[in-house]
């Protein structure tokens, strides 16, 4: 016999495996961004040497030097052939508001997996990112902004009708496995200059939330530590459903975090391949720096 949460419990499910997926894939970016500012380009002129011209010598009086007159030839002609090189200026960032169609495109030309791109919500997608890392640094979860489209396989159980008590089944943990391969087909380096480019839009929304004491890299740092701060979990997983929602029925499981509950949902070699990817993109980092 199975059962399966309610709608909103669903979602939530899902909001945690899309918070513990764009944590990382943001964290390429904003944790691995070099410090040091580059320097501006440098517009450098490509001097053609110019061509003499021998125009035939006439009389002329002995007072007017014929030398000076090729000089300022040989100098029209070198100023006339000074070519400069032009520098390609990036497009203006989109207001906030009409930015969704300018971030898909940019995102969808990653080398996704094929057929995992359309687990990508691109509704909101600048606003619904800021909002998730915010908090998942708090190891809360919400389903009103969701970053990826949730699939339609909700949570299976496993019931003991002697109990009255459920326990996750094991194959109900497949249905993480298209977004862990989402992140895991994507190279790094393809991910920098998209967000760095829309580093003021993520700032922007991020400004809304009200934290004037913190910039959205280092919101973005603790929602990262607070991911990886989750060791393997070995608690008792037993499942009641006194409504329509189920509770764990040991009061300390009931009690953990929304992130850390989420960790349980994924199941353990889920949360291994998660974990291993984020010591992955640290690694990089220190070695960056």
């Amino acid at each position: 016999m199975t059962a399966q949460p309610s709608g909103s419990g669903q979602q939530l499910y899902y909001a945690g495996i899309a918070a513990v997926v764009i944590v990382i894939l943001l964290a390429l970016w904003m944790l691995f961004k070099p410090t040091q500012q580059p320097e501006p380009d440098i517009i450098v002129p490509v001097t053609v040497p110019g061509e003499v011209v021998n125009d035939p010598v006439l009389s002329v009086p002995d007072e007017e030097p014929v030398v000076d007159q090729v000089a300022d030839t040989e100098t029209e002609h070198e100023a006339e052939s000074v070519v400069a090189v032009p520098v390609t200026e990036p497009e203006p960032l989109p207001p906030l508001e009409a930015s969704d169609p300018v971030v898909k495109q940019d995102v969808l030309k990653f080398n996704w997996q094929p057929g995992l791109a359309g687990l990508i919500n691109t509704q909101n997608m600048i606003r619904n990112l800021v909002v998730t890392i915010d908090n998942m640094a708090q190891k809360q979860l919400v389903a009103k902004h969701p970053v990826l489209v949730p699939l339609d396989q909700p949570l299976v159980t496993i019931a003991d009708p002697e109990n009255q008590t459920y326990q996750i089944d094991p194959a109900s943990y497949q249905r993480y496995e298209p977004y862990i391969r989402l992140l895991e087909s994507v190279d790094p380096q393809q991910m920098l200059p998209v967000f760095k480019r829309y580093q003021p839009l993520f700032e922007q929304v991020f400004g809304e939330l009200g934290y004037p004491e913190l910039s959205f890299k280092q919101r973005l740092q603790q929602a990262l530590s607070a991911f990886l701060a989750i060791e393997p979990l070995s608690v008792d997983t037993t499942l009641v459903r006194k409504s329509v929602a189920y509770t764990y029925a040991d009061p300390a499981v009931e009690s953990l975090s929304d992130l850390e509950k989420q960790v349980i949902r994924l199941g353990p070699d889920n949360h291994q391949r998660l974990r291993a990817v984020a010591k992955k993109y640290l690694a990089v980092l220190e070695t960056s720096e």
